[in-house]
């Protein structure tokens, strides 16, 4: 701590320095080289906090004055303390949009630079947690002229204080050596070892022969199966250049029926040398034959082939979902059909859009304008409220592609056609109460437009907030703003108007809308509590006096509105959940008649248990758990590895290794990579009961959109993610979750895990390099050790092309290939794995002379 660091406690908190009264004088131009580096991270007071710098150098060429603002975006937290001599001022305005400003006495010559140090609470490790979208204002408020800030740097880290969190930080660093410890536990196999299909079926059975595909096939299906015969014929085209055709000819070399000894998605393949038949249950089954059966082709000496067999297999969950947000950061309707792709690949079959956050409303609706012409848009703030802030470094201007964009009404039915075609229902999310900043920005539009046109009741027809409301409250992501009143009709109203012209965007894409998601987590504590028109409103329920006690009117008005329109309500555990007089949780049953379906994410922080007890109380769940299925964890603690990590660390083995009917063995440590152990510290907590198990009827993998920009991003954190989270909710409980001992129960998973990550490396990586819509899935970095003057290198998915330099120059896909231990002393070593297209991840650096933790 530095002795000229003065401390305040206010939120936004804004640091004002003394001043002289010196004039503010216009400026032509400014431009500002600025560096931040981040110095450590660590605890004060029992809460998390980090100290940086900022490095402001003027580059413009003339003395840089006061008249000018720097602005940006960063992780949420209030500033506790400011270097005090700077004549600089730091205020969070709101969420995680900040602003710099210099007091009058500010005054920086041509080239000189200046250093700002502060303090924030909240912990760094990531280079990604560093501002972002920085933009300087010149002469604000007057002939101000905006300019993005090109020349900005960040300091990688690289030193443990900046990577660890805390002293209680117990998350492994992955320096060269830990990755190649972690990847010495996998061993590469040979084709025949690895599984023919993924997710991997109930019972495959090999026989005698091969049944040899020809450029041109035949293939019988009914008028039933036109849909999932046409989808067949397009994959084999696209992926194997095979011309199939559909035909009712008795002597069809691939048969295609339903409904004949199995049901529902169940579904059999028997290959041999003449024919292949697929019996399935229902039309879903007789798709995802098809998806297996292109798994089963291979190719040798030119020739395509399948290998006879006999093949039954059926999903262990109805319910196998994927939770994308594409509301805070957007995605387009292009990289959300591709995605859907891969899902329908592997066996996913529902797609939650969560189109509505803080951060932007995503989706048109007919009659109300405002939500995409304003709720839609992020730029630098305008007097006329005609867009919102900037959020996620989205920056100053309105035609950022990832903070402005919405999906026309023929964009949502085109991407709810296109996924029911393929067996995806689209579950459209509607976040209310919270995370409504977006829908209360617009409406607020609305409502001061008409005003000034003298319509005062259609003014306030959709109007979402109480004006008087002097409730103070602070969102999870540090918004004061963003909760429509609960009070208000016209809350009521608005709510009802979006939903009915979803259901008529369905109606017209030609399918049904059977559920509707309504969010419901994160009401802030506070939200509601000093409101005039909820106190009258609950003048006759004095009973009433908490926020979650709010919320639950809230959600029974809603859920009494919706259970009229559909046959189903999705949201967040929070919605089934209640208070007692002690601040403890338990399950609120008021909506157990009304298909009310909980999707769990909490099970950290004593919370375990939270999904079971649900269950058991007789609502029907959806386990999302963070530790397994929040894609938008980091994968690893790599400051250079984008993602969050409040939740800890994510990886594919981590979806992989779920086991849905003991959770408490899938939590094995805390978010801050603390051990836990089940026997003793989940000994008192509630285990599902035999009516418990019959109402978990699914899981679902969530991506929240914070730290993702562009398609890339997006296909970077999903994959390989995705394949491990398909085969939890194909397969469901694997047979290493019933063993009881914990060492033999951790051996057998890595054994399976083996086999699955080769499975990945030598086939379906392969696969996604080979289609035609390339995906951008991760590649880890390889680890390295020196062990016996030997240099070893290996990498996390076996068989992978590890490529190297030993003269501190970067490696290319034309770098030496690595192919077995090197006699080694001391010196520099670079390392990346490639994928099959010279594709790299990260390198891993290795010295014998440096002793940073990472470079």
């Amino acid at each position: 701590m530095h002795s000229n660091l003065k401390l305040f406690y206010l939120i936004p908190v804004i640091f004002i320095v003394a001043a002289c009264q010196n004039e503010k004088q216009e400026q032509n131009e400014i431009e500002l080289g600025i560096l931040w580096k981040l110095e450590k991270n660590f605890s004060q007071t029992d809460r998390p906090v980090h100290e940086a710098v900022f490095t402001l150098t003027n580059k413009s060429g003339n003395k840089l004055g006061n008249n000018w603002e720097l602005y940006w975006n960063q992780v949420p937290r209030e500033i506790i303390s400011i270097d005090s001599t700077k004549n600089l001022e730091i205020e969070r305005i709101n969420g995680d949009y900040y602003r710099m400003r210099p007091t009058e006495a500010f005054s920086l010559a041509p080239d000189a630079s200046l250093e700002l140090r502060y303090i924030s609470g909240v912990w760094m490790i990531k280079e990604a947690d560093g501002p972002t979208g920085l933009y300087t204002v010149l002469n604000p408020g007057k002939t101000q002229q905006i300019a993005v800030v090109d020349d900005f740097t960040i300091t990688p880290f690289t030193k443990a204080e900046q990577i660890h969190r805390s002293k209680n930080d117990k998350t492994p660093i992955p320096t060269a050596e830990y990755l190649f410890l972690q990847n010495e536990k996998l061993s590469e196999l040979s084709n025949d070892q690895l599984y023919k299909v993924l997710p991997v079926p109930k019972a495959y059975e090999a026989q005698k022969g091969r049944f040899l595909m020809n450029k041109n096939i035949s293939i019988k299906a009914n008028d039933l199966l036109k849909n999932e015969a046409d989808l067949l014929i397009a994959d084999l085209k696209n992926n194997f250049g095979v011309t199939a055709q559909r035909t009712t000819a008795p002597d069809a070399a691939i048969n295609i029926v339903v409904g004949k000894a199995v049901s529902g998605e169940q579904y059999e393949i028997e290959v041999d040398p003449n024919k292949i038949w697929i019996r399935a249950g229902n039309e879903a089954g007789a798709f995802y034959a098809g998806k297996t059966l292109m798994q089963l082709i291979e190719k040798e000496d030119n020739q395509l082939f399948i290998k006879a067999c006999r093949l039954n297999d059926a999903p262990a969950y109805a319910y196998r979902g994927f939770h994308l947000d594409v509301a805070r950061n957007f995605q387009t309707k292009e990289a959300v059909l591709k995605m859907i792709d891969i899902f329908s690949d592997y066996k996913v079959n529902k797609l939650v859009l969560c189109m509505t956050e803080d951060e932007g409303w995503r989706l048109e609706i007919d009659g109300l304008p405002e939500l995409t012409q304003v709720g839609s848009k992020r730029g630098h703030p305008s007097e006329a409220g005609t867009h919102l802030m900037p959020a996620y470094g989205s920056g100053p201007f309105t035609n950022n592609p990832t903070g402005s964009g919405y999906y026309t009404r023929e964009d949502f039915k085109e991407i709810i056609r296109y996924a029911k075609a393929r067996h995806i229902d689209i579950i459209p999310m509607v976040n209310f109460p919270g995370h409504a900043r977006a829908a209360i920005y617009a409406m607020e539009y609305r409502y001061k437009k008409l005003m000034q046109e003298g319509k005062q009741k259609e003014a306030e027809q959709y109007r979402l907030i109480d004006p008087e409301d002097q409730s103070v409250y602070l969102s999870a992501q540090h918004y004061n703003d963003n909760i429509v009143c609960i009070a208000k009709e016209s809350v009521y109203n608005f709510y009802e108007f979006v939903v009915d012209d979803i259901i008529e965007m369905y109606k017209e894409a030609g399918v049904p809308l059977y559920m509707f998601h309504t969010g419901g987590d994160e009401v802030p504590r506070g939200a509601w509590l000093k409101s005039p028109l909820v106190r009258e409103y609950l003048k006759d329920r004095p009973e009433i006096n908490t926020t979650p006690e709010i919320q639950a009117l809230f959600f029974d008005r809603i859920t009494q509105m919706l259970k009229t329109k559909v046959s189903k309500v999705g949201g967040w555990e929070e919605v089934v959940m209640a208070y007692n007089e002690n601040g403890k949780w338990f399950t609120n049953t008021s909506f157990t008649d009304r298909n009310v379906y909980p999707y769990i994410w909490n099970n950290l922080w004593g919370q375990q248990d939270l999904g079971y007890k649900i269950a058991n109380r007789g609502y029907p769940v959806i386990l999302c758990n963070v530790t397994n299925f929040y894609f938008d964890l980091a994968y690893d603690k790599d400051p250079r590895e984008p993602g969050l990590y409040w939740g800890g660390f994510i990886n594919t083995k981590d979806a992989f290794s779920f086991i849905p009917k003991d959770l408490f063995l899938s939590t094995t440590e805390d978010n801050m990579g603390n051990p836990l152990n089940p026997a003793r510290d989940y000994a008192n907590m509630e285990r599902l009961n035999p009516d418990g198990r019959k109402n978990i009827i699914g899981l679902q993998a969530q991506l929240w959109s914070e730290t993702i920009k562009g398609s890339d991003m997006f296909e970077y954190y999903v994959l390989p993610k995705l394949f491990g989270f398909a085969q939890r909710a194909w397969q469901g409980q694997p047979s290493w979750g019933n063993e009881p001992d914990s060492t033999k129960r951790n051996q057998a998973i890595d054994t399976d895990w083996n086999i699955f990550a080769n499975t990945l490396s030598k086939k379906h990586f392969p696969k996604m390099d080979e289609s035609n819509a390339t995906y951008n899935y991760r590649i880890p970095a390889p680890g390295i050790i020196v062990r016996d003057g030997k240099l070893l290198m290996n990498a996390a998915y076996p068989g992978m092309e590890i490529r190297y330099t030993l003269n501190g120059e970067e490696p290319t896909k034309s770098a030496q290939v690595y192919e077995g231990p090197i006699d080694f002393e001391k010196g520099t070593v670079k390392a990346k794995v490639f994928n099959t297209k010279g594709r790299s991840g990260f390198t891993t650096f290795y010295s014998t002379d440096q002793r940073d933790m990472l470079n």
